[in-house]
C-alpha cells in the first residue's frame, strides 16, 4: 500500500537555500498532549526574537500548534519540531517517530479541521507517512515586523 501523501502549494517559491542568515532550531518531546503546550510556549519565545509581523507571528503559532497537536494525537511517541527562519520564509516542520501508539476513538465531527487551517494560513504543506513516522512540512512568506512595532 502506497503512503498517505497529502500536498498543497499555494504558489511556487524559489527553491529554500540555507543563508548564512538563517536561524534554525530543533525541538524534540514526547508526543504528548502536555508537550503541544511546553513546545509551542517555546516556539512561541524564540519567534519573537526573528523579526515578523505580530500577523504572522500569529499565523505561525496557530501552525505550530495544529501540527504538535497532529503528532500528539495520532502520531508516535516521540515528535520533534523544526523552525527555519531565512529573511522571507519560515519553515515550520513537525515529525513523529518511535513505536507507534494505539489510536484512541475520535468524534469526527470535533476532529479534521487542522490541516485545512494549516493550508489555509500556508502557501506549502506537505505531509507524507515515512517508515519512522509521519511529517508534516510547512512554509510561509514571512513580513518582518517595521521598526517601533511591536511583534505581539
Amino acid at each position: 500500500m502506497e503512503p498517505l501523501r497529502i500536498s498543497h502549494t499555494a504558489h511556487r517559491r524559489p527553491p529554500r537555500r540555507q543563508t548564512p542568515s538563517a536561524h534554525s532550531v530543533r525541538i524534540a518531546a514526547p508526543a504528548r498532549a502536555e508537550s503541544v503546550h511546553l513546545l509551542r510556549h517555546r516556539a512561541s519565545a524564540l519567534l519573537t526574537t526573528w523579526a515578523m509581523s505580530a500577523d504572522t507571528l500569529a499565523a505561525a503559532e496557530l501552525v505550530i500548534s495544529e501540527l504538535l497537536t497532529n503528532a500528539a494525537l495520532h502520531g508516535r511517541d516521540t515528535m520533534t519540531l523544526a523552525l527555519t527562519r531565512t529573511s522571507s520564509t519560515l519553515d515550520i516542520s513537525v515529525s513523529d517517530h518511535g513505536q507507534t501508539k494505539a489510536a484512541p476513538l475520535r468524534n469526527p465531527a470535533e476532529h479534521g479541521r487542522g490541516l485545512a487551517l494549516v493550508a489555509a494560513l500556508t502557501c506549502e504543506l506537505h505531509v507524507h507517512e515515512t517508515p519512522q513516522g509521519w511529517h508534516a512540512q510547512a512554509g510561509m512568506d514571512v513580513e518582518a515586523s517595521t521598526p517601533g512595532s511591536s511583534p505581539g
